[in-house]
């Protein structure tokens, strides 16, 4: 066990993901000294003919985005810690008002104490955008005529800490995360955005079988809005979910959580909303080569304009199928429907997409892809209803 690999202790530290494609290759590490450094890039170039999510007077661009990043892995005894950086720059051929650079700064700990005691830690801060046309920016919203994309810093803290051994009858999962968002432009219309959030979970985990176990889990989150003082967004969300995991079995691998979900508003003025809640994830790989996906989840989204939150339920089945040690595929469809409820509620969304990604591996540092997704968005409201389809080509790279 003094051996493993670091993809056994950080789920992703040489699978680099292109925005829309996917690459798998497998870049070399530079080593130096007591850590492992892993440079890779992706450069992609996209043709999209809705840039702003519009029901009407659509506007088309040619879109490049380079996207560096730099890994750097360390690892003690049963520990280790990984430090990430990357940069997302996008230029919009035909609205350069568009062009947008985002950075994401993370630093990745995995600490066992002993067999029976885990815990994994992150940080990150990131400075990101939002595609104007969506959010705030959406048809009829407060930001619906900006004329750049908004700009938004986050930082964030999280933890989980793991109390049981790997094939104890039952196991502690105690889990937490801090995120600070704040708009960074067009302050007049934004500040009243700027939020905090802070989610605990507690999850227990009862072996029944050798590799399948009933769960119970209760999770609760805080929501702030930092600078709405008049009528206030303010809320708490709670979820207790009861359900199983299990891996192995006639080539599946899944988890079913069902249960319940209470949001309470701090403002009288904003209905409370309670239902039922629930996550599903399934994998079925037939073949060693070929894999299915199938996802459901219900969840709690913040409304930018509209309601006062967006009860949100989406359902998605994804095909990856490797042809040979070179060529791969992927294809992907989904469902969303998005009820807006509250003041000012009544709109309900029904979104849906699919996806085709072909990759080639050139060679183990260096991979091709294109691809091709479509986007519908429907809805009771005039004026929000669209379509967007987006082609891309990408090459991605290491040493």
């Amino acid at each position: 066990m003094k051996n493993r690999t670091l993809t056994s202790i950080f789920s992703m530290p040489a699978l680099i993901f292109s925005s829309q494609g996917f690459a798998t290759i497998e870049p070399a590490a530079i080593d130096a000294g007591p850590v492992s450094i892993i440079p890779t890039v992706n450069v992609q170039t996209s043709y999209d003919d809705n840039i702003f999510s519009s029901n009407s007077s659509e506007v088309d661009s040619l879109i490049t985005s380079i996207n560096p990043r730099l890994e750097v892995i360390a690892e003690d005894g049963f520990n280790a810690y990984k430090v990430t950086y990357s940069i997302d720059h996008g230029m919009y051929k035909s609205s350069s008002d568009d062009n947008y650079t985002d950075h994401n700064l993370g630093l990745d700990g995995h600490l066992e104490f002993d067999a029976r005691n885990t815990l994994d830690l992150n940080t990150s801060y990131t400075k990101n955008h939002e595609e104007r046309g969506t959010g705030i920016t959406e048809t009829g919203n407060i930001g619906a005529n900006v004329d750049a994309p908004l700009e938004y810093d986050t930082a964030s803290v999280s933890f989980a800490y793991t109390y049981g051994a790997q094939d104890a009858a039952g196991k502690l999962v105690f889990a937490g995360r801090y995120a600070d968002k704040e708009y960074q432009n067009f302050r007049s219309i934004t500040e009243s955005r700027d939020s905090e959030t802070t989610t605990f979970s507690g999850t227990f985990y009862y072996q029944v079988q050798p590799k399948t176990s009933l769960l119970f889990e209760v999770r609760n989150q805080d929501l702030n809005y930092k600078n709405d003082l008049t009528n206030s967004l303010d809320s708490e969300t709670r979820r207790y979910y009861v359900g199983a995991t299990w891996e192995g079995s006639a080539k599946t691998t899944g988890t079913i959580k069902l249960g319940q979900v209470e949001k309470d508003f701090d403002s009288s003025a904003r209905d409370d909303f309670s239902g039922t809640s629930w996550e599903v994830t399934i994998d079925w790989e037939p073949r060693t080569y070929s894999a299915f996906k199938l996802s459901t989840s219900q969840y709690e989204k913040e409304s930018s304009g509209a309601g006062d939150f967006i009860d949100s339920k989406t359902v998605r089945l994804t095909w990856t199928h490797n042809w040979d040690d070179q060529l791969k595929t992927a294809l992907s469809t989904g469902y969303t429907n998005d009820d807006y409820k509250g003041t000012n509620g009544g709109r309900e969304d029904d979104i849906t997409d699919a996806s085709i990604n072909l990759t080639y591996d050139m060679r183990r540092w260096l991979s091709l892809g294109v691809g091709y997704s479509h986007l519908n968005t429907d809805s009771n409201v005039a004026n929000i209803p669209y379509d967007r389809n987006i082609y891309f080509v990408s090459v991605t790279g290491s040493l």
